[in-house]
């Protein structure tokens, strides 16, 4: 074996160098991890900004849905209130017509309100005279009803309809009540419908029944005075109704 001869000098040169290169090796490798820590660092950093921008991203989504079903929602509401409009514009237009002919009605009720009660006076003058001052005071009644401001034209028609009613009903009932003869004796009328309208003196002696065609009282047989005073109480409710013999005016044509 060769011997090679080695100065401590040249031994110490080598192992600096070799401190040196192993030093600078290190210093290298410290620079790439921290290079690599702050890449980590920077990459993490990213990666959150990442998650944040996708989760509002997806928030803005799902608001984005919200807002597309709520448009939709809006649009048929708007759709179904313009039904709704476009109908009441048309009921608008048929009450404005309709108001334009109340118009027209209320210039043409008062006229016939006035000739409904002109008729009825005239009904009332030619029918037999009976509960006349009730009847006549009725229609004077209506007359001032008519000049009253106060009152409307929905008021003054019942009114004149009533009047026209309480003639009907006078066609259907049996009535009995005290008045005035044409000579001023106090007497007792009763009238069955408008069929027979009589009076009977307080004493029962003397019964008359009412002519309408000669437009006087005829006083009636004796055998009559009976009946009608019969007939006063059944008028009365003083006994029940039943059957009576009495003469009665002859229909119109007869």
């Amino acid at each position: 074996m060769k011997r090679i001869a080695v100065s401590t000098a040249a031994v110490a040169s080598v192992l600096l160098a070799a401190s040196v290169a192993n030093a600078q090796q290190d210093a290298r490798l410290k620079s790439i991890v921290d290079e690599v820590n702050q890449a980590n660092q920077i990459a993490q950093a990213s990666q959150q900004k990442i998650d944040g921008i996708a989760d509002a991203t997806a928030k803005l989504a799902g608001e984005y849905r919200s807002v597309l079903k709520t448009n939709a929602g809006l649009r048929a509401y708007n759709a179904q209130q313009k039904r709704v409009i476009d109908n009441q514009i048309k009921e608008i237009e048929r009450i404005k017509n309709s108001i334009g002919q109340i118009d027209e009605i209320k210039r043409q009720i008062t006229p016939l309100m006035l000739e409904m009660i002109e008729n009825l006076d005239e009904f009332v003058k030619a029918d037999a005279p009976f509960q006349a001052e009730e009847r006549a005071e009725r229609i004077t009644a209506l007359r001032d009803v008519m000049d009253d401001p106060n009152v409307n034209d929905p008021e003054r028609f019942r009114l004149v309809l009533e009047a026209y009613k309480a003639e009907v009903q006078y066609g259907r009932t049996v009535n009995a009540y005290e008045g005035l003869d044409d000579t001023g004796r106090s007497v007792n009328f009763v009238r069955i419908g408008r069929v027979g309208f009589y009076y009977q003196t307080k004493d029962g002696n003397e019964t008359y029944a009412w002519d309408s065609e000669g437009g006087k009282w005829d006083r009636l047989d004796d055998e009559y005075n009976n009946a009608v005073k019969q007939l006063q109480k059944m008028a009365r409710r003083q006994v029940p109704l039943d059957v009576l013999v009495l003469p009665v005016a002859a229909p119109e044509g007869k």
